[in-house]
């Protein structure tokens, strides 16, 4: 069904009930961590947003994605809408490569693997979500694949208080439920938080069942002026691949019409596993100066199988000491310096099948070592200005051993031997200025970076490693806030200009280097407290992707959409019920591998979720309805390159519901 935005807000405003997501103009100052140690958001020259544990808490969107989706300039694209599980989130309108230009960190270390298999946000459970920071814009503190911005999620630690469990059981449709737990603990000096939980799902479509596991832990130590701390934890999922459905009507196919739910792979699916661990010491060396070193370890292994047999194993350490020192007397001047130390190791096995031998081994090793400085000066006290610098050197060995008595697989050679290094550079200078009590301003120039992953580097069509020039960028962003009372509003414009972005051309089966493109948008939150039991916040979003030079020059990069917007609230009943809802319209967008612009557009839509929450003592009961006007859509889908007329799509699911209890003891 299609459904208008204006009709579709305009029905949200009646209800009246949806939720204030994310606070991130309020008139207190918010502590976050996106100079890498703790800081001032006031006094940034960025549009940054944080979503709190309490915004998760009481928001109707169920997964990670969905509600960063609700923010102005983030957009999650889900092949099979199954709890998040592969889906990917893209900042300022990168399209199909939005995942590797919008750079996702776990308490502040790079989740983004160097091939390019998604992020597991389903890995990552909600109830253990601190907050997560939203910084948008090129990032010289995180580093290259930040074009776009950066999103930090910062998990919980352990209690003040001597001991807090929280358990929740959750069932929905598709034979969904879930269990989660969480045990916070302080005895002393020592502090400890575990979370975990369990999923299972059959999926809206055949053939996608899901099961996941995690468990999550941090502990810490308190010493004079600082703390030892350790965080680890490990994953398990295995998913069914339902695959695409097929539309052109020349032929009068249709199965996104006839059989949206089914499914032309039923015997393909994937699964993973992996754990993490990172442990370290903070620690003020004098009243301005805090120290942070610290050591991470994470391994990932997936096994899949669609056309052929995969089986990957990828090995990270990081190793990223930092330190903050605050001078000065007529200008304070904070400067947060460190180095950034990252190696990886990657095997992979392509086969036929699992039980034949691997036709293809494939080895690398890539070392990305950083070092940065930034500044941030306070000029006056109204005035302040930041700037920063990256020098950032990647060298990456790849090779191919080929087994040619193996059952043959595509391609059915060896590629060369490759060794490649180079070095970039990430800049920053920014201004913010208050210019009376509620309104402030800012503007910010920056130069970003990304390199090619190595599933971009490696040409499987014909069988070769192909060095891709690196991706540049320069940023503009300006913008204001205003903070008044209950009420605040902020708005940020940039323009941006690239070169070299890398994309892949499915006509060549291989990545390429683009010509130069263009990026520009405007960015608009809202939000207000109307009285003490209401609460309504907005965002929307204005995001051009454009083809600057050749043969593509004018038309849009394929998977953006031009407007997205959200509008939220939350409506307390009494001092245990609270009602909240969201509506988020996506805009249409061009197939990817439409350049030409060709074919018709993805068509718009917009969902509506609802959730009732109900507390009394320890107990806490929530139902809510997903997709509540029962929208048939689908996000993101590929036009054929060589049958005029044919695409595939993803369908999203329809209506569901869940119904959760929880208690606290």
């Amino acid at each position: 069904m299609k459904t208008k935005p204006v009709l579709s807000l305009a029905f949200l405003f009646t209800i009246v009930h949806t939720p204030l997501l994310a606070q991130e103009n309020t008139t207190d100052p918010v502590i976050v961590t996106a100079t890498r140690i703790q800081s001032d958001t006031s006094q940034l020259p960025a549009n940054i947003t944080i979503i709190t544990a309490e915004d998760i808490q009481s928001s109707p969107a169920s997964t990670l994605p969905d509600i960063l989706s609700l923010e102005a300039g983030v957009n999650s694209r889900s092949l099979y809408g199954n709890n998040a599980a592969r889906s990917t989130i893209d900042m300022r309108g990168f399209g199909a490569a939005g995942t590797r230009n919008t750079l996702i960190l776990l308490d502040g270390r790079r989740l983004n693997p160097i091939d390019l298999s998604e992020i597991d946000y389903t890995a990552i459970p909600l109830n253990n979500i601190e907050r997560i920071e939203i910084i948008r814009g090129g990032s010289v503190l995180y580093g290259d694949g930040a074009a776009g911005g950066a999103i930090n999620i910062i998990t919980k630690q352990g209690s003040k208080t001597p001991l807090v469990n929280h358990a929740k059981l959750t069932l929905g449709s598709y034979n969904s439920h879930q269990l989660e737990g969480i045990i916070r603990h302080a005895n002393g000096p020592f502090s400890i938080n575990v979370s975990a939980n369990a999923l299972e799902s059959d999926g809206y479509r055949e053939n996608n069942k899901i099961t996941q596991q995690n468990l999550q832990a941090d502990a810490r130590w308190s010493i004079p002026d600082g703390e030892f701390f350790i965080k680890g934890g490990f994953d398990n999922q295995y998913m069914g691949l339902p695959g695409v459905r097929t539309v052109q009507a020349s032929i009068s196919l249709d199965e996104l019409g006839t059989d949206r739910r089914g499914t032309g792979n039923s015997g393909e699916f994937a699964k993973q596993d992996g754990y993490f661990v990172t442990t370290g010491i903070s620690k003020f060396i004098n009243s301005n100066s805090e120290l942070v070193v610290d050591l991470g370890y994470r391994h990932k292994n997936q096994q899949s199988y669609t056309w052929q047999w995969g089986d990957t194993n990828l090995d990270t350490l990081s190793f990223t000491p930092r330190l903050k020192i605050e001078f000065g007397s007529n200008m304070q001047h904070t400067v947060t310096t460190g180095i950034d130390i990252y190696s990886s190791d990657y095997l992979s096995y392509r086969a036929q099948r699992q039980d034949v031998a691997p036709a293809h081994t494939y080895k690398a090793k890539q070392t990305n070592i950083a070092v940065y400085a930034h500044n941030l000066t306070k000029v006056t006290n109204k005035t302040n200005i930041t700037s920063g610098a990256r020098l950032q050197t990647i060298k990456m060995e790849a090779s191919d051993y080929y087994n040619a008595s193996a059952p043959a697989v595509w391609p059915a050679s060896q590629a060369p031997s490759l060794k490649i290094s180079d070095n970039e550079h990430m800049l920053e200078l920014g201004i913010r200025h208050q210019l009376n009590k509620t309104v402030s301003l800012f503007g910010k120039l920056e130069r970003s970076t990304r390199l090619g992953t190595l599933d971009e580097i490696l040409d499987t069509g014909n069988s070769i490693f192909s060095p891709l020039k690196p991706q540049t960028a320069t940023h503009f962003d300006t913008g204001f806030s205003i903070n008044r009372g209950n009420h605040a509003l902020q708005a940020s414009a940039y323009y941006m200009r690239l070169r070299n972005e890398i994309h892949y051309d499915s006509g060549t089966f291989s990545n390429v280097n683009l010509d130069p493109t263009k990026r520009y948008g405007l960015e608009v939150s809202a939000n207000s407290a109307l009285g003490e039991r209401l609460k309504v916040t907005a965002n929307y979003a204005y995001t051009r992707s454009k083809f600057t030079e050749g043969n593509y020059t004018g038309n849009e990069v394929p998977v953006v959409s031009k407007n997205t917007a959200s509008l939220a609230a939350s409506w307390a009943f009494s001092s245990n019920v609270n009602a909240t809802a969201a509506a988020n319209y996506i805009g249409s967008k061009y197939f990817d591998n439409d350049q030409q612009n060709s074919l018709f557009k993805i068509p718009a839509y917009t969902t509506v979720d609802l959730k009732l929450n109900s507390v009394w003592s320890k107990w806490q009961i929530e139902g809510a309805v997903h997709n509540l006007l029962d929208e048939k859509a689908f996000d993101y889908g590929v036009k054929s390159t060589f049958t005029p007329g044919r695409y595939n799509a993803y369908p999203l699911p329809e209506r569901n519901f869940s119904l959760s209890v929880s208690r606290s003891f």
